[in-house]
């Protein structure tokens, strides 16, 4: 419970501090680079390896790396509908559903990988394991 209120914790404030940080700035491009702060990221790190050791901040690591190459789908997508449809609403939801597809699919491109090479050289991911 205390490692999911320290989450809440700073990860609403780096939230908060980087929204005001972008509507503060003059240049709202540069604003967007407070947009993508990995503080929800560095939290994890921090508490799995402090709670759980290296092992697991490991493999939270890696996971993020799915997640965020997902994310980089989902800014894409969403700047792509926000072009053409002009709706906020429906490309931050189509954005979500693209980030999450991503994700998903270089998790199973990773563990497809892991199994066709024999798990070698710690490329597997956690649910190689059992």
């Amino acid at each position: 419970m205390k490692s999911l209120v320290i989450k809440f914790v700073l990860g609403g404030a780096a939230v908060a501090l980087s929204y005001i940080i972008s509507m503060v700035i003059p240049w709202r491009e540069f604003g967007g680079i407070f947009a993508t702060f990995p503080a929800v990221y560095l939290v994890s790190m921090y508490l799995s390896g402090y709670e759980f050791g290296d092992k697991v901040a490991m493999h939270v690591s890696r996971g993020a790396v799915f997640g965020m190459i997902g994310v980089l789908a989902n800014i894409l997508v969403t700047w792509i509908m926000l072009t053409y449809t002009g709706m906020w609403l429906l490309s931050i939801i189509v954005g979500f559903i693209a980030w999450f597809v991503t994700a998903m699919i270089v998790f199973e491109l990773v563990e497809l990988i892991a199994h066709r090479r024999g798990g070698a050289h710690g490329r597997e991911t956690q649910r190689s394991h059992g």
